[in-house]
């Protein structure tokens, strides 16, 4: 037993020590090679798959273009089109893909009356089927869900319940906002209570594909979006709401202030900060320059700041003024301070040319550089 042992404690030691690194090469080497080699193989497939996908549109486009030219907005033509004479094999993969991308490019610049007829022609041509194939198989094939999905939106196809709440409950984030984007583009403000409760677990991006969504919609109501505001939510989901509150000024000043108070997320407070000046909260003023004095975070001062040169009134001139004068401040601090003195005119304006009269040459630029035009955009 014990010389058995002593022989395997042998091997080992002599393969580590010189007689198994010939072997131990040649593995390190074949398998480097093979690496080498499916690298070579992907790339080569890649880059066959897109010249192939060229090659069909450099052939396709023209002949659909000249259909679309012809039917569409020449003959007026609104259904029953006739798609045999376009010859193309549409039974064919890459024809079918091919055919469908430059459909969905043409509807998606195209409007009014002619948008409806291009959304017909999807149909006829059995797009929409497709379409309705690859969402009930979402689980296989994410990107075909998605880009089934937008293709649905454009076309107003309506989606079975049962199937939409499916692709709202899955666990892929993309294809629930997709089908977020889907219900908000076909449906508009009817989705609003359906889509926002809902959309907790979505990144930065994701809040931006909702926004659009929602804005280029036609909406023009009343929703309140502010009560989806909850400092417990994720930044995404309340910057979402913040921007949509924006963009449709719809003021919440007290939603807005739970925010700004809470310190479960500092992006929260400062989004909501820049919420109330884009909001113009006038009565926010006097409360912002408060908070000004307990808070200690310079990004938060910056973004208060910045509000009180959007909303003031004339109440925070003295905070203001005192904040550039203060030479041991932060730069930041001091030029934002005199752009929003600039900003509050003209209550501001008597402070305004008794600063200039009392600077130095170094203030001087400073207050050159916020007067600037060009500072603005840069």
């Amino acid at each position: 037993m014990l010389s058995k042992i002593e022989q395997a404690i042998y091997s080992i030691r002599s393969f580590f020590e010189g007689e198994g690194w010939p072997i131990l090469v040649t593995i390190a080497l074949a398998m480097s090679f093979l690496l080498w080699t499916f690298c070579l193989i992907g790339i080569t497939i890649f880059y066959y798959r897109d010249y192939r996908y060229r090659s069909y549109q450099a052939k396709i486009y023209p002949v659909l273009r000249d259909f679309i030219y012809e039917h569409i907005l020449i003959e007026n033509r609104g259904s029953h089109f006739p798609i045999d004479r376009l010859a193309l094999d549409l039974d064919k993969a890459i024809v079918q893909k091919v055919v469908r991308n430059i459909l969905h490019e043409f509807i998606f610049t195209i409007g009014g009356e002619k948008g409806k007829s291009m959304r017909h022609l999807f149909n006829e041509m059995g797009f929409d089927k497709e379409a309705q194939y690859e969402i009930r198989h979402a689980g296989n094939h994410v990107i075909a869900t998605v880009r089934s999905l937008s293709d649905l939106a454009l076309m107003e196809v309506e989606i079975q319940e049962e199937v939409l709440t499916q692709l709202m409950n899955s666990s892929r984030t993309e294809i629930r906002v997709s089908a977020f984007k889907y219900l908000l583009q076909v449906r508009g403000e009817q989705a609003f209570d359906i889509v926002l409760p809902r959309i907790e677990g979505i990144n930065e991006l994701d809040a931006l594909d909702i926004y659009q969504a929602i804005v280029s919609t036609d909406y023009v109501g009343t929703y309140a979006f502010s009560q989806w505001l909850d400092a417990t939510k994720s930044f995404a989901v309340n910057s979402l709401i913040m921007d949509l509150m924006v963009y449709y000024q719809q003021l919440d000043e007290e939603k807005l202030w739970q925010l700004v108070v809470s310190d479960e997320n500092s992006q929260i407070s400062l989004k909501a900060i820049n919420a109330l000046g884009k909001l113009l909260a006038r009565d926010s003023e006097v409360r912002l320059v408060v908070f000004y004095s307990i808070e200690r975070s310079l990004h938060v001062k910056i973004e208060i700041i910045k509000a009180l040169g959007r909303l003031g009134q004339g109440k925070s001139i003295d905070l203001l003024e005192n904040i550039f004068k203060d030479e041991s401040s932060v730069l930041a601090l001091r030029k934002h301070a005199y752009r929003s003195l600039v900003a509050q005119k003209p209550y501001s304006i008597a402070r305004l040319r008794k600063i200039e009269d009392e600077v130095d040459d170094h203030d001087y630029k400073l207050i050159r550089y916020v007067n600037h035009p060009m500072v603005h955009y840069i």
